[in-house]
């Protein structure tokens, strides 16, 4: 798995079918942006999203630009509540990153805005397979070019093994299958991002998601 300083594919459309039907990824001819069109109903008031990807690939950008964008949005950086709440295990030398207490952060999730009906929770982290499946109704999967990634990495301080570990888990895109192996397909989109343009794509995508959002409860 990827280690953070604390513990390129092609955009994928952001699809979903109308209730009743499969949901299935689109991607209109020249398109360069990801699109969602109407989500399912479901009981939640409103989505909650999960956005993961390799340390350096954006996840804390695009969370923070989505929680500002969503009227009643909130984000959780799960590695900043862990430190935060005391709720880390040991320190990891191989890894160079502490290792958060999962039980205890999943408990606290739980309990601030994943366990109930009302949602509108978007949540970063480098990791994906901890998280029950019915948090989340979208799952957006950043990737990066290697070289884009390296710098970034670099300019964070990461010695040159983590560097090497955490490109080399982008190049055998390793969240990308840990993400498809613990959630429904349907819900997850893997997204490019190398470039500010892609940011501001992915993140107008994602707010379209939430704006399309259909529940019984609203």
């Amino acid at each position: 798995a990827p280690a953070d300083s604390f513990e390129g594919a092609p955009h994928e459309a952001l699809a979903a079918a109308s209730p009743g039907e499969t949901p299935a990824l689109e991607r209109e001819k020249g398109a360069t942006a990801p699109r969602m069109g109407k989500s399912a109903a479901t009981p939640r008031r409103k989505p909650n999203v999960l956005i993961t990807g390799t340390p350096g690939t954006g996840k804390s950008s695009l969370a923070e630009r989505v929680a500002a964008a969503v009227e009643g949005f909130k984000r959780i950086d799960v590695s900043q509540l862990a430190k935060e709440q005391d709720m880390l295990e040991e320190f990891d030398e191989e890894l160079d990153t502490h290792v958060i207490d999962e039980d205890k952060v999943l408990d606290h999730m739980e309990e601030h805005g994943l366990g109930g009906d009302a949602g509108g929770v978007v949540v970063d982290y480098h990791g994906c397979d901890l998280f029950p499946e019915r948090w989340f109704d979208l799952v957006v999967v950043l990737t990066c070019d290697n070289a884009v990634l390296y710098d970034r990495l670099q300019r964070r301080g990461y010695s040159e093994k983590k560097i090497r570990g955490n490109v080399e888990c982008e190049i055998f895109q390793t969240l990308v299958e840990e993400a498809k192996d613990s959630y429904d397909e349907s819900i997850v989109k893997v997204c490019a991002s190398d470039t500010v343009e892609d940011l501001e794509e992915n993140e107008k995508a994602v707010a379209e998601f939430v704006e399309a959002w259909k529940s019984p409860l609203a």
